[in-house]
């Protein structure tokens, strides 16, 4: 049989219950009670963490519709861009084109006038040619009968004009002064005694009173002669007749240039 102190066994349970209890109010629980605020902050720090990281979410989901906001008004910007570029280089290209229509028309325009500068210098040359050539075949072929003929025509004319504008020969008797007038008159070729008694016999008519006479020879007359008094100018020579088919001659080449284009 066993040999057992009761009373060492009570103390040594009754040490073991006092040893416990001290464990668990100093230890245990103070212990536990930490843990328990351990846990209650990591789980309050969790719950932290898990909102802020959800707060991040949400400001990662804002950004990424924001940036797919931004990149879509980009790309309505560049398009606008684009489009006014587009508007404005076809509005540039338009303004080029019609500058380039206004210089061409201008640049044909001028040299439409040059070109009909040059064909009038041309027509005018043409045309002073034959007059020259004119001028210079019938001062060589024209018979004397012919400036006779011209002379007397002339000295006809003025002969007839008081029966026939007798208004125009009061207005040269009232041109001429109270002195004795005198007629100037320019001949192609010399006037023979008759001839010059004829035409003083004529002007003094004209006149109404004697008239002095002054020959001056002009061989480029041709044939005929121009004669002056007072106001009164009267020519009948060959050169006005070649002048006078000037006008003649450009309307021929005008026509035959036409018919050429």
């Amino acid at each position: 049989m066993l040999d057992i102190d009761l009373v060492n066994l009570l103390a040594e349970i009754f040490n073991f219950l006092v040893l416990a209890v001290a464990l668990y109010f100093i230890l245990f629980k103070p212990t536990v009670k930490r843990m328990e605020e351990n846990a209650k902050k990591r789980a309050a720090l969790l719950t932290s963490i898990e909102e802020k990281e959800q707060q991040a979410q949400e400001m990662l989901t804002l950004i990424e519709e924001r940036l797919e906001k931004i990149d879509q008004e980009i790309e309505v910007h560049l398009d606008k861009a684009e489009a006014q570029m587009q508007t404005e280089s076809e509005a540039l290209l338009q303004a080029t084109q019609k500058e380039a229509e206004k210089i061409l028309l201008e640049a044909e325009r001028e040299a439409f006038k040059l070109q009909q500068q040059v064909i009038e210098e041309f027509k005018e040359e043409i045309v002073t040619s034959i007059l020259n050539i004119s001028s210079q075949v019938l001062s060589r072929t024209t018979p004397p009968v012919v400036h006779d003929n011209l002379v007397d025509e002339l000295n006809k004319r003025i002969w007839d004009l008081g029966k026939s504008d007798m208004r125009q020969v009061r207005t040269v008797r009232d041109s001429l002064a109270e002195r004795i007038p005198t007629v100037h008159v320019t001949s192609a070729k010399d006037l023979s005694p008759e001839q010059q008694r004829a035409l003083i016999r004529t002007f003094s008519a004209l006149a109404d009173r004697n008239v002095n006479m002054e020959i001056e020879i002009d061989p480029e007359l041709i044939a005929g002669l121009r004669v002056r008094i007072g106001d009164l100018i009267v020519e009948n020579t060959l050169a006005m007749e070649l002048s006078e088919l000037r006008v003649e001659i450009v309307d021929t080449i005008d026509e035959s240039m036409s018919n050429e284009a």
